[in-house]
């Protein structure tokens, strides 16, 4: 399994822009290796995005597809600084 860890200070309420996550996540699900996603909100400017996929590939699609389409439209412009994304394999794991 290969985390997408996506950090975004933004420029608006996190909770003015939710509902735009909230309407991706569909989207997002329908991809090949989609596992899972969240949003957590750590600060009223500041939030990460956690996307878990199947393998690097699948992510990196993903990416592809959604960077230049949607994230563009929905986020990019609300991005008080630049986007900080990492990308790694799960190497431990656990849920109850």
């Amino acid at each position: 399994m290969y985390a997408v860890i996506n950090r975004y200070h933004l420029s608006i309420p996190v909770d003015q822009i939710r509902p735009k996550f909230e309407e991706a996540v569909p989207l997002v699900a329908s991809m090949q290796g989609f596992q899972g996603a969240y949003l957590v909100k750590h600060a009223d400017d500041q939030a990460t995005l956690l996307l878990f996929w199947d393998s690097d590939v699948d992510a990196e699609n993903a990416n592809k597809l959604m960077g230049p389409t949607w994230f563009a439209k929905n986020v990019a412009p609300h991005l008080a600084s630049p986007q900080q994304r990492s990308v790694g394999e799960v190497i431990v794991q656990h849920q109850k």
